[in-house]
């Protein structure tokens, strides 16, 4: 929702600004048992309500929540090597793929897939994916969220060195960007 709200005022200002994602691994290590608890649907429900037109669906009973995290940043990862137009369009999918379809973005074929809908190099992106200096950069910037940018949740957003954390309303980013701007 962050993501969207960014992008919407982004698009309004008519602004192009670099965009840096960094990385944070929410989930480390898979569970025994993934499951999509009634605090994280609770958060769900609030994000839906939030912004309806995201189209964001509940995980159901019976269908495989992810167990962790890392997988899809590897993914983003890979595609990042594509140029900025692939790793913009393969983020939103993941999203999308992620809080619509409620795909499992912590299986390798779900990803694949994901790229595949994105219009990625599927060849370059299955050789990237299992580079192994993808997981190291994977770490390196979780690392850096953590130690440069005190970030401790998912979304933060990071305008030039100013955190954003949690899907703040289009007014914040809006600021963030005039400041930003005013630096720059």
């Amino acid at each position: 929702m962050a993501e969207v709200r960014l992008d919407a005022v982004l698009t309004r200002l008519g602004r192009r600004v670099p965009i840096r994602r960094v990385g944070y691994i929410l989930k480390p290590e898979p569970p025994a048992f993934p499951s999509f608890s009634g605090e994280r649907r609770a958060h769900w429900q609030r994000a839906g309500a939030a912004e309806p037109s995201l189209g964001i669906r509940l995980w159901v009973k019976g269908e495989r929540y992810p167990g962790s995290s890392v997988p899809a940043l590897e993914a983003a990862q890979a595609a990042r090597r594509q140029g900025d137009e692939a790793s913009e369009t393969f983020h939103f999918g993941l999203f999308r793929a992620f809080l619509v379809e409620n795909r499992d973005i912590s299986d390798r074929a779900a990803l694949e897939e994901v790229a595949a809908t994105c219009g990625l190099d599927l060849h370059r992106f299955t050789v990237d994916i299992n580079d192994p200096t993808v997981k190291e950069a994977v770490y390196a910037e979780h690392l850096e969220a953590v130690d440069r940018y005190q970030v401790e949740a998912v979304p933060t957003i990071i305008i030039g060195e100013e955190r954003i954390e949690g899907a703040a309303p289009p007014a914040v980013y809006e600021m963030a960007l005039a400041r930003f701007a005013a630096d720059a």
